[in-house]
């Protein structure tokens, strides 16, 4: 349906601006035009089309509203419920023990090599 309106109101205005009658014929159907775009009934339903049109804009900011600010607060629950799991893990007694073990081991001099004097037998 919309397809053929689509190419009605192309064959009309082909016509219109490749009609050879001349100015006097596009004065007429100008003015025809005119009449049917303010007569009531037209005017009812364009009236009605954008009524629905700004009640149903009208409702688009709120709803984007409310579903920003459900997604804003869902990333903000995740990320305070992964910032309290990495606090829970950290606390346990293996984290604790395996970090006091890598720092302590870090610190800890490395034992150095003895000098040896090359004669082995004199050790054995």
């Amino acid at each position: 349906m919309r397809g053929k309106l689509l190419f009605i109101t192309g064959g009309l205005v082909g016509y219109v601006l490749g009609a050879r009658a001349g100015r006097k014929r596009y004065d007429q159907i100008a003015a025809a035009a005119n009449d049917l775009w303010n007569a009531k009934p037209v005017q009812r339903r364009v009236t009605e089309v954008r009524d629905a049109a700004l009640e149903l804009v009208g409702d688009i900011p709120v709803n984007l509203y409310k579903v920003g600010k459900k997604a804003v607060s869902q990333a903000a629950a995740k990320k305070k419920q992964a910032a309290s799991k990495t606090k829970t893990a950290a606390a346990t007694p293996a984290a604790k023990a395996s970090t006091t073990t890598s720092r302590t081991t870090a610190a800890q001099p490395k034992p150095t090599a003895t000098p040896t004097t090359g004669d082995d037998s004199a050790a054995q």
